[in-house]
């Protein structure tokens, strides 16, 4: 049994093109970490949220700034990529941890960087277990693969309200863990009606019952 859940969401800002070997390698730097950690029972226990000061960019992309609200000046006295993954490591902590993402561009940005500017990550975050719940969920209401749900549009299926500003960390890590709770809660069947409703699915595309059971068996 895990003993925390955590979910995982970074901001990031592309490197510069001054800089055109550190771009080859990861094409962007984070510039926010947030996360949130559910114990054993899919309770929320905890929140993280910190801002990382970039190294190869000294102004942040029009879109980044446009679609997170972030400022370079949120950023100017922030700690760099090693010292916010150590405090971010420290809140992590130690344990059977499970990690969760939307998507798995995290867990490569994480990975890249991680590379790039420390030789390599802490062992717990190639140890533990890494979840793309967002390929998972749109698994569990039967939806296309193909056409993998966003976030905003996940909240919105199952008649929730997206909790705080899209695209900061912490908020978007805290929508994505409140999906788990609802897989988790027993309600998530006739939520999934709904989801395929809301996207015009039919009926027929439903997973069996013993698929549907099989897929939470990878919660476990």
């Amino acid at each position: 049994m895990y003993t925390s859940h955590i979910f995982i969401d970074l901001e990031m800002n592309p490197i510069s093109r001054e800089f055109p070997e550190e771009k080859e390698a990861c094409r962007a730097e984070i510039i926010e970490i947030g996360a949130v950690r559910l114990d054993a029972d899919y309770n929320l226990t905890d929140r993280f949220t910190l801002f990382v000061r970039p190294r190869y960019s000294t102004e942040l992309n029009r879109h980044v700034a446009k679609l997170t609200g972030i400022k370079l000046t949120d950023l100017q006295d922030a700690p760099d990529f090693r010292e916010a993954i150590e405090i971010f490591t420290d809140w992590v902590g130690t344990g059977n941890i499970r990690f969760y993402s939307w998507s798995m561009s995290d867990w490569w940005q994480l990975a890249d960087e991680g590379e790039l500017k420390l030789g390599e990550l802490p062992d717990i975050y190639y140890e533990s277990r890494w979840v793309d719940f967002q390929a998972v969920f749109t698994r569990l209401v039967g939806l296309s693969r193909a056409n993998p749900l966003s976030l905003k549009n996940a909240i919105i299926a199952v008649e929730e309200q997206f909790d705080g500003a899209e695209h900061r960390a912490v908020n978007d890590a805290e929508n994505s863990a409140r999906l788990l709770q609802i897989v988790k809660s027993g309600q998530f069947p006739e939520r999934s009606r709904k989801i395929r409703a809301f996207f015009g699915q039919r009926d027929k595309e439903q997973p069996k019952v013993s698929a549907f059971a099989d897929l939470l068996k990878t919660m476990e």
